[in-house]
């Protein structure tokens, strides 16, 4: 071996070589000091903002698997758009620093302290920021499949974003062949309980809806067509049980709805007096019009003790299809109550 091979770092990045985009080129970068490795691949801890300054770095080196456990610096743009592929942060101190579209996938960011970092458009697929802190961070368009984000510290004052990359209706070009609409769903998924655990309940609650939408549109995109009908429904519904209104506005749409059908298939008969009254339409066209309001109020009345269960009383439907549509309605009016209740009870739990 030459002199030259033996004073050149020779570092091989090996914890992506399950990644078959990943490239592992030995380091070619002069050993540091009297280490075996350079400055950036030598394992020493506690590296400072003054030693990332001296060393030997160009506009465009990579710096895949960097050493950098424990370190302090102060606001750099140094990793900005550059590719960190396997480095290790662990525990370092990188407050104010940019990670703007830088490539951090696979990197070992657990218990670092990354308040008011940017890391806008990075990639942190695979990415370790188990117990970091993050207050003030921007996220906004990073890439976060896979990525580890248990115990991670946020606040308010995190941005991170409505929509992620991975979702197909907001996504760059180039991720979208490349990464399955299921990423997205599993972001949101991810995202949901890291608001959760930071007591942010209104971000956990959009996340949770944005998963749900995410996983609608999956089921339309594979062709499962009984999945998507069954989300869809939920969406029209109860907003995928986030919203009471929603189920008050389809109870109010279904009592209105048969309250219609009902004089155009039998009709309904209210008893009183001895004689029993028939409401019903034959023929809308030629039918007075204060007949027809009345007996749209009667059918409204009727389908709203339907709807409640509470039972026909003195008005009965006529002939097989009213009292068919009646049992439908009781049916339905059970459904959305008991879905009413669940909604609410999901709000307060929150």
């Amino acid at each position: 071996m030459s002199d030259a091979d033996q004073e050149r770092c020779d570092y091989r990045l090996t914890v992506g070589q399950v990644h078959d985009d990943i490239e592992a080129e030995p380091c070619e970068r002069p050993v540091w000091e009297d280490h075996d490795r350079c400055f950036w691949h030598a394992p020493v801890e506690e590296k400072t903002s003054k030693m990332l300054d001296e060393a030997e770095v160009g506009n465009g080196d990579d710096l895949d698997g960097a050493y950098l456990r424990e370190a302090v610096f102060a606001t750099e743009d140094l990793f900005r758009g550059r590719s960190l592929i396997g480095a290790d942060f662990a525990g370092a101190d990188v407050k104010g620093t940019d990670f703007s579209e830088a490539d951090l996938t696979l990197a070992n960011m657990s218990d670092v302290s990354a308040i008011n970092a940017d890391f806008e458009g990075a990639n942190l697929e695979g990415a370790i920021l188990t117990n970091a802190d993050l207050r003030q961070a921007t996220l906004t368009d990073a890439r976060l499949h896979e990525t580890i984000l248990t115990d991670m510290h946020i606040g308010g004052g995190t941005t991170i974003g409505d929509v992620n990359v991975y979702d197909r209706e907001n996504a760059p070009p180039d991720i979208v062949e490349d990464q399955p609409l299921d990423a997205a769903a599993w972001v949101y998924r991810q995202l949901q309980t890291l608001y959760q655990s930071n007591g942010l309940a209104e971000l956990a609650r959009q996340s949770y809806f944005m998963e749900k939408d995410t996983r609608r549109r999956l089921a339309w995109e594979k062709q499962r067509y009984t999945s998507a009908l069954k989300q869809e429904l939920s969406r029209w519904v109860m907003r995928y049980g986030e919203s009471p209104y929603r189920v008050l506005l389809t109870s109010l749409f279904v009592i209105v709805l048969f309250a219609v059908m009902f004089p155009l298939t039998g009709g309904i008969q209210e008893g009183r007096d001895g004689q029993d009254i028939t409401y019903v339409i034959q023929n809308p066209e030629v039918a007075p019009m204060w007949w027809v309001g009345r007996v749209l109020f009667k059918s409204l009345y009727f389908s709203v003790v339907t709807f409640a269960t509470l039972g026909y009383g003195d008005i009965q439907p006529i002939g097989p299809w009213a009292r068919f549509l009646a049992g439908i309605e009781s049916l339905l009016g059970a459904l959305l109550a008991a879905l009413l209740v669940f909604v609410l009870a999901r709000i307060v739990t929150w």
